[in-house]
């Protein structure tokens, strides 16, 4: 039964857009832009850890694809990804991103914007609004639309065939031909296949190396044959022999002296053989050891610490855009309570409801 009170944030869980979720242990050379990668141990772990950076530059070392999977809604992900974007070595190892919060319907106007190009406002915007997700997910949270800047200033100083590629990978769904609600969840049932296809047909047909961000839901292993087989990872894994390099963000207790931003391979510590229902605050990965469905994690504080990117509520004061999202939600039944987004929301993280697994094989 549809709750019509739904929060943005109930939205995200009920639909798996929020769910959350190594870098090689060897010292070795990241090219003329960087020196060396160094490890360090951490009692609280007993594994080599590493920054974001150094992780995602190491485990292109070995992959072609790397992904890092996000629990949406965090602004520290957010500001770790951008010190990622920034760094000068990772146009010498990262030729695209493939990206969760991006219509693929608008990818000639993101081509274009992130190659230096002029794209106004109002025509740049509708990247990330006009996804499957809308209106419970409008990215509207000032780190989405920052990402796509933050790509077009690191390209400006590269020269065109070095500069980075946005890919798409939200179906290309145009809400102004949608009246329904069958007519949406077409483009709903699609999304893992198509950012699979995305990166065959972008990324592997043409011998590249590509970043994918997604929720961390859709980029897991498959923990057994078969299992979770229709997600983003296990598809490009089961179709291309490929194996992706999966970080995936999460927190727990026993993590709370590890430097935030941090970097866990699983294997050689306990967080290969924890309970990842308990990592990554999902009932439904209860059981299920969390090594299996990621190679390491990355660790951005516990959950009292995090904040949420917030997005302006005067935006939603657009008489245009506002009853455009009212056309939306009414299309699904007003399962999402719009008002909120004109309120000013905390800047802390609400705390997701906790999660006892029966059994964590952690201790």
């Amino acid at each position: 039964m549809r709750d019509p009170r739904l929060t943005r944030r109930r939205f995200l869980a009920v639909t798996g857009a929020g769910t959350a979720a190594g870098g090689l242990l060897t010292n070795s050379s990241l090219g003329s832009g960087g020196g060396q990668v160094t490890t360090r141990s951490t009692g609280s772990v007993g594994a080599a850890t590493r920054d974001l950076t150094q992780a995602v530059l190491a485990a292109f070392e070995r992959h072609r694809l790397v992904a890092i999977g996000e629990s949406h809604g965090q602004q520290e992900h957010g500001d770790a990804q951008q010190m990622l974007l920034a760094d000068p070595r990772l146009p010498q190892v990262v030729d695209a991103i493939v990206v969760e919060f991006g219509n693929a319907l608008y990818q000639p106007i993101v081509d274009r914007f992130v190659a230096g190009a002029a794209v106004d406002d109002q025509v740049l915007r509708q990247v990330w609004r006009n996804t499957t997700q809308s209106p419970g997910a409008t990215g509207d949270q000032p780190i989405r639309e920052q990402f796509f800047r933050t790509v077009r200033a690191v390209n400006w100083t590269l020269p065109a065939e070095r500069r980075i590629r946005v890919l798409l990978g939200d179906p290309p769904i145009d809400w102004s031909h949608i009246t329904t609600q069958d007519q949406v969840d077409v483009f709903l049932a699609q999304r893992d296949a198509h950012m699979a296809s995305v990166v065959k047909r972008e990324v592997l047909a043409k011998k590249r190396r590509a970043l994918i961000c997604y929720g961390s839901g859709h980029v897991m292993h498959s923990p057994e044959p078969g299992q979770n087989a229709d997600h983003g990872v296990p598809l490009i894994e089961e179709q291309t022999g490929q194996h992706v390099y999966v970080i995936v963000a999460g927190s727990h207790p026993r993590l709370v002296t590890c430097p935030r931003r941090t970097v866990i391979p699983c294997s050689g510590s306990w967080l290969e053989s924890t309970d990842a229902g308990q990592f990554m605050d999902a009932p439904r990965l209860c059981g299920v050891p969390l090594g299996k469905l990621a190679d390491a994690v990355l660790y951005l504080g516990q959950l009292t610490d995090l904040t949420q990117p917030l997005w302006n509520p005067a935006i939603f004061l657009d008489p245009v855009y506002w009853a455009e999202l009212q056309r939306r939600n009414a299309i699904n039944g007003n399962l999402i309570d719009l008002e909120q987004y004109r309120q000013q929301q905390p800047i802390s993280l609400p705390a997701p409801p906790s999660v006892s697994c029966a059994t964590d094989r952690g201790h």
